[in-house]
Order: structure tokens, then sequence, then C-alpha cells
């Protein structure tokens, strides 16, 4: 019997392990290609399917000019030949150990060039070299840390109401706030653009952050509120007899229980900011106040047809998001769980 349930219990992992796998792959496969993409050149060859690593057609050197190699059939012998030149109606070929042996064949087609696999390398500091990234990089930090700081400010205030504070109405203004989330941001664009063009905000960064420190995300007020619920009101109770109010409770008593929540609040507001491209593209005008996405977006319109400097571009952009993620994952995880103070 017991053997049967450990058969039981092995083969689910090893089918559960196997659709991780799978499903991993599909995740992993797009950022790989784009990775790879970003090391391709213009005259990378496509292939179907499509090739993860870039190649591209062999060149040699004949006689101090570069020459295109290719798979040629001579005397029913298939050789490596470079195409050195034309004559009448053919092409002339070179072998490329010996350049003074020549041959006369029919032109060769593109699927006859010889290939190799090539990493440009130089596309990464050519890309950042082509647009004002450093610049880009500066706007988006500036919005970045302002937009963070007020969001978890505002929400953790408006969280600690809702979850410590017994008041009339307290649940339908609760269930109010969550039903904002169903509304589509174009929803209150054009209000929101009209009212920040009079205020003279249009094509400053004020529209972009001054709403996160009204708690303007009812997802993160949800995930402190539902946090703090967890936490013992033996807490708060303790804090008042030693004369806190309420708030030197939040600040000495609540916060430091919600750490994990709180950190993983600013990782998901960085990286919501860092990528943010609706409304920078609303409400920023001026090229000089572009954001990384802005920047990004601009880039690929001047060189759509070089996906090599494209790809480098956007790995580079990538970098940060995923460092961060990479570093602070234990707090993704451990901020989404609701979960109190044990013993």
């Amino acid at each position: 019997m017991n053997q049967t349930k450990q058969a039981i219990e092995t083969r689910g992992k090893v089918i559960v392990t196997i659709l991780l796998i799978i499903f991993g792959i599909g995740i992993v496969y797009p950022v790989l290609s784009m990775a790879c993409s970003s090391l391709s050149s213009k005259k990378v060859i496509k292939t179907m399917p499509a090739s993860l690593v870039p190649i591209e057609g062999k060149k040699v050197e004949i006689n101090g000019q570069e020459c295109d190699l290719f798979h040629i059939e001579i005397d029913g012998k298939e050789m490596q030949l470079a195409h050195t030149g034309k004559q009448d109606k053919q092409w002339v070929y070179a072998d490329p150990n010996n350049p003074s042996e020549t041959y006369l064949a029919a032109p060769a087609t593109p699927d006859q060039r010889v290939r190799t696999v090539k990493f440009n390398w130089s596309n990464f500091p050519e890309a950042l070299q082509k647009a004002d990234f450093a610049r880009y990089i500066g706007n988006t930090l500036l919005i970045l840390v302002i937009s963070t700081f007020g969001a978890v400010l505002s929400s953790t205030l408006v969280a600690y109401g809702f979850a410590r504070f017994a008041f009339k109405g307290r649940n339908i203004l609760f269930m109010v706030l969550l039903a904002t989330m169903m509304l589509p941001a174009q929803v209150s664009l054009i209000p929101s653009f009209l009212i920040y063009k009079w205020l003279g905000w249009y094509d400053t960064y004020l529209p972009l952050t001054v709403a996160s420190f009204f708690a303007a995300s009812a997802w993160n007020v949800f995930l402190i509120r539902q946090f703090m619920m967890g936490l013992p009101i033996e807490l708060d109770e303790a804090a008042k007899m030693d004369g806190c109010g309420p708030f030197r409770n939040l600040l000495y008593v609540i916060i430091p229980q919600c750490t994990a929540v709180l950190i993983t609040i600013t990782l998901n507001s960085a990286v919501y900011w860092w990528n943010e491209y609706f409304y920078s593209l609303i409400y920023i005008q001026s090229r000089e106040l572009f954001t990384v996405s802005l920047g990004l977006q601009s880039f690929d319109a001047l060189y759509f047809n070089n996906s090599g400097i494209k790809g480098a571009a956007t790995m580079v952009m990538l970098v940060p998001p995923v460092l961060l993620f990479f570093f602070f994952q234990r707090y993704f995880i451990q901020g989404t769980v609701v979960s109190g103070v044990k013993g």
C-alpha cells in the first residue's frame, strides 16, 4: 500500500516537473530570442524555424577583397568557394586556400551560402551612443523615486485607517476603493488630461508624480491593509498603554511588522515606473523630458530595420528590473502572503 502511494506521488512529481519545465521554456524563450537578436547585425540570415543564435554568411578575404563564401559543386564534388566576380552569365569562384585557382559556375543562391555564428557585441556600446539614454535613465529615476515614495507613504496611511480604525461606513468605502480597480485607465484619461492641462502641468512630471501621493493604486492599499489585518490587535493596545498615539503606533509598531509587504509595494512600484509608457506618452512632449520607455520607442522608430541595435538597447534597459527581482524575490513572495505574527 505504501509502495503504491509512493509510486503515485513520484509520478505526480514527475508530471509537475515536466509541466514546469515546459511552461518555463515558454516564458524564457522570448527573452532568449531577444537577447540573441541583440547580438545580430543587418547581415543576419533569417531561418525557418527561427534560430536563437545569429547566423551570417561567412566571408573570406581574397586579394584584399572581402568575398562571400558558397557551397559550390565542381565536377561532382562540393567545395567551399569564394565569389570574386562575374564573367558573362557565370560567376567566378576562387579557392580560399589557393586564390589563384578559379572556377566558372552558375550564380549561387542565398541557400548555398556558408553560414557561421557571429555575435556582434559592439551592438551594445553602439546603441548607447546613438541616443541619449543617460538622460532618459536619469529622468525615469527621478519619476520613479518620487512616485514610489508617494505611493508607499499614501497607501500605508490609507491602509492603516482601513485596517486598525473602526468607523461608520468603513467597509462600504473600502468596497468603493476596490471597485476603482475595475475601471479602465482610459475612463479617467480625458478628465485628468483636461485638469492637468488647465493647471499648466502638461509637459511636466507633475501628472506622473502628484497622483501617487493620493493612494492612486487601490491594489497597494488592499495588499497593505490585508497584511495589517493579520497583525494582533493586542499590539495596538500595548502601544496605547505605553503612551503611543496613532501615528507613533504606526511608525514604531505597525510598520516594522509590515516590512515585507512594504518592500514588495516599493519594488512593484519601482518596476512599474521604470516600464511605464502610456501616461508618459500622453503628458510628456519635450524630448529632453523623455523617459526610458519613450526613448526606446523613438529609438525603435529610427532604427526599425536594425534588429541588433534595437535588441541591444532593449536588453540594457531590461537589466535594472531583472536585477531588482533577482535580489529581492523573497520579498515579492513573502509580501504577497497575508500572515500574522507568530508567538
